[in-house]
């Protein structure tokens, strides 16, 4: 299934640009959060190998506190979906749970918390959307994220590092921030779309 979006610029809203002198980098927590999933998962061994592969052992010995090379993770998530093929889905998604888990811990103020929880689920979606659209560089590197008008709520994604076998990564992130702050029910699922910069993927919110 493919779904076009509309091409209208009062249809979407578009995410914020990466920050000036951000440009090529994403969130460290794309390669660290994986690491503790599949060392969870798999084992340290496992993960010491991945890393290994994909020439970043480094990373594993002194995680990066700051915003990290896109083109570098690119290569750790490709190389887990070559050599891990039949895990590698379920490896990125407890990583993107823990990736929210980080997020809402250290990202997202008590106060701001509190009121999301507060709100009628509409309310809070809305809200949770353009927080998550005002800020998707820190985990989208320099790809593009769109909020649609509209119920079911949906985001399109284009040009990010981790759109790989549907998703899987990006997904859990969605789903386990709005089961958070918006119902414990809400589910994300994922559809192939074209946008206006091309092939993207399509976030599908529901709850």
């Amino acid at each position: 299934m493919r779904e076009e979006v509309a091409r209208d610029g009062a249809a979407v809203r578009p995410a914020a640009s990466v920050p000036s002198g951000q440009a090529g980098v994403i969130g460290p927590n794309a390669a660290l959060q994986l690491a503790v999933a599949m060392t969870q998962m798999a084992g340290a061994e496992e993960t010491g190998r991945l890393f290994a592969a994909a020439g970043l052992s480094a990373w594993l010995e002194t995680p990066p506190g700051e915003m990290v090379p896109v083109p570098e993770v690119e290569r750790l998530y490709a190389v887990l979906y070559r050599d891990w093929p039949e895990t590698a889905s379920a490896f990125c998604t407890q990583a993107g749970w823990r990736t929210a888990d980080y997020l809402i811990a250290n990202r997202i103020p008590a106060l701001a918390r509190g009121v999301l929880r507060a709100l009628p689920a509409g309310a809070a979606a809305h809200l949770l959307a353009l927080a998550v659209a005002r800020n998707a560089w820190t985990f989208a590197g320099e790809g593009t994220l769109r909020v649609l008008p509209g119920r079911p709520m949906k985001f399109l994604l284009q040009g990010h590092p981790l759109a790989l076998a549907g998703c899987p990564w990006h997904r859990a992130v969605f789903q386990r921030l709005f089961r958070a702050f918006v119902s414990p029910r809400a589910a994300v699922a994922h559809v192939p779309a074209t946008g206006p910069d091309g092939p993207g993927d399509l976030l599908i919110v529901t709850w």
